[in-house]
């Protein structure tokens, strides 16, 4: 119908039912017509409560319109095209939901209604099909939009899942489906009232596109979430701030400088450098370059002889380095050469009885002082089952050097919605290794040379099981990570029995793991390139000291990522896990991550008989 017509006839409807006649439109439709539009509104609402419009789109667009995508302009512009046919969709429908309680001028609601039938290319009845074709039909945009999995190194720009997204965005469309169908049939009941009701065909024509529409969606899009990475994960920050983006663990391995003569206990010097794998400080002999350092008052390991003669300069004291950085006497820089800001010290090998030399190694030092942060809780982190509240997101945090896993946790909802009233980061437990009855193995493990691996891989639920809590234990010499999981009700949102189904998964013992080696690795933060995550399965890695060259083995990497990891809007977890990511030649990240609830199996869509649609006879 044309602008000319709709003018004509909104003119002979004013003539014919006065220009200042008013009603509801409920008054002017029969008690049938009411059930049948009811059962629309129900299932709209219902999924209303699932549906997170702003974030799936923003998740959308963010990855759409990506770099590392070569066709996102075009499909950026097709996804900013359906938010705005959505919006207007949306903007119709909850005009027409106010007339049900409040009397409006017929014309009003004859205009809208007529706007809904209109069959341009921007009426209702042609939006959806045109949106259905670019994302479900010949254009399968849906399907592109699978670089989602594809380009999984990068949706960590996202606070989704990449199925997450899919599936947000699929409830979304059926919502609009739904609303644009709403609004269709509530304008050919209205217009009918008025003798100005499209014909049979046209109706019939209008629910069978909308049976085929919503019909043909659900397969592919099932295809598409059971194939979807469900993982969120952090990206490196544009900007590094410690304490704020990342903590270290201090002072584990260090680069440190002695002489063979202070290595053993008789001040002998008959081994070269190599000999002393494993040591202690056994004396300052005769206060030479010894007297002037902090001695190492653990365990010395891994020593190497590199020049009779250098300088080094010392940090300040309260740094959690030793040194800036050595310079040897052939012009080698161990570290960042720089004006030394403290003190510059010489120290060279000295002969003894003239046929024995005397030489300065440099080595490991494993000291447990108070400036060395090297602690993990061991306390198990339980989510307040009992008000049915879940886990829904994991950051590091450091207190009192102790490093805790914590937990965000929020209330389960029906059909895997969480009340975000509720989100609450849930306090760790502020204890203290000197703490009266906290002991070690039991409530922290503490990282030496011997013991500071840490398992790498994820845990995942078992069908219908979420995760509602997480500990730390150590296998061996291995730091691993434990969930806890409890079975759910899906369709309530209801945890069942978490006393009796609530268990524990480990990340196993049963096959050997390997390790991902880090050596003569540069300061994690000094990468111009953002972070990859390396492999995780059957994979460790230990903590150990920056390169030589590099840093004068000054720090311990990995550095642990302390950003939030959380997704928008939060969802139930199936999984989670702890990863290692960086790049070649850097020390990296060690960070958590979180494995979403696969909502494949749940993905429906409204059927046609349970709204009753009735075909105009």
């Amino acid at each position: 119908m044309n602008a000319r017509c709709t003018l004509i006839f909104t003119l002979a409807t004013l003539l014919a039912i006065g220009k200042t006649a008013h009603a509801r439109t409920y008054y002017l439709m029969g008690e049938e017509d009411k059930i049948h539009l009811d059962k629309i509104f129900r299932e709209i609402d219902k999924l209303n409560e699932l549906a997170r419009v702003e974030y799936t789109y923003a998740a959308v667009y963010s990855i759409a319109s990506n770099n590392f995508v070569n066709e996102s302009a075009a499909g950026v512009s097709d996804i900013l095209e359906m938010i705005n046919t959505f919006w207007w969709i949306s903007k119709h429908y909850k005009k027409m939901r106010k007339f049900e309680s409040a009397e409006w001028e017929n014309f009003t609601q004859l205009n809208l209604a007529e706007a809904q039938v209109f069959t341009g290319d921007k009426g209702n009845l042609q939006s959806m099909e045109q949106i259905y074709l670019k994302f479900f039909g010949k254009d399968d945009l849906i399907s592109r939009m699978a670089f989602l999995n594809q380009f999984h190194l990068y949706t960590c720009k996202t606070p989704q899942s990449p199925q997450q997204v899919l599936y947000f965005f699929y409830v979304n469309y059926i919502i609009h489906e739904l609303k644009a169908h709403a609004l269709v049939e509530w304008s050919w009941l209205l217009l009918r009232k008025f003798g100005r009701g499209g014909s049979i065909e046209e109706e019939q024509a209008s629910r069978a596109a909308y049976k085929r529409r919503t019909e043909g969606t659900l397969p592919k899009i099932k295809v598409l979430m059971s194939q979807a990475e469900r993982s969120v994960w952090r990206c490196d920050p544009q900007e590094h701030q410690s304490g704020v983006t990342y903590e270290e663990v201090t002072r584990l391995l260090q680069g440190y400088v002695e002489n063979e003569v202070d290595l053993n206990s008789d001040g002998a010097c008959n081994h070269d450098c190599g000999y002393y794998n494993s040591a202690k400080n056994e004396g300052c002999f005769d206060n030479k370059f010894c007297s002037e350092q902090p001695k190492c008052t653990g365990g010395v390991h891994d020593c190497r002889f590199v020049e009779s003669s250098m300088q080094i300069c010392q940090a300040e004291k309260n740094s959690s380095r030793r040194y800036e950085f050595i310079k040897y006497e052939s012009g080698l820089v161990h570290g960042n050469e720089k004006p030394c800001a403290s003190w510059l010290t010489s120290a060279k090998s000295w002969n003894r009885w003239l046929i024995m030399e005397c030489s300065y190694c440099l080595c490991l030092c494993d000291d447990q002082s108070p400036q060395s942060d090297r602690y993990f809780n061991l306390r198990p982190v339980i989510a307040d089952v009992d008000n049915n509240r879940v886990v829904v997101g994991l950051r590091f945090v450091k207190r009192n050097r102790i490093f805790h896993l914590q937990i965000q946790e929020g209330e389960l909802l029906p059909l895997g919605a969480i009340n975000e009233t509720t989100l609450l980061w849930k306090p760790v437990d502020s204890y203290s290794i000197s703490d009266k009855d906290v002991s070690e193995n039991v409530d922290y493990h503490t990282l030496t040379y011997q013991k500071r691996s840490i398992d790498l891989g994820d845990l995942n639920a078992k069908i219908n099981s979420v995760v509602t809590g997480l500990r730390f234990r150590v296998f061996g010499a291995h730091l691993q990570l434990e969930a806890q999981f409890t079975a759910v009700e899906f369709e309530s949102g209801k945890l069942v029995d978490p006393k009796k189904t609530s268990h524990w998964i480990s990340m196993g013992t049963d096959q050997p793991r390997e390790k991902l080696p880090l050596m003569d690795a540069q300061v994690s933060t000094k990468s111009s390139v953002l972070s990859i995550p390396y492999p995780s399965d059957n994979q460790f890695i230990e903590f150990t000291n920056t390169g030589f060259i590099q840093d004068a083995a000054q720090r311990t990497v990995p550095f642990i990522d302390i950003q939030d990891v959380v997704s928008e809007p939060p969802v139930p977890l199936s999984g989670i896990g702890i990863y290692y990511k960086g790049q070649n030649g850097y020390g990296g990240f060690l960070a958590p991550r979180l494995i979403t609830y696969d909502f494949t199996s749940y993905v429906q869509m409204p059927t046609w008989e349970s709204m009753h649609f009735k075909d105009t006879e």
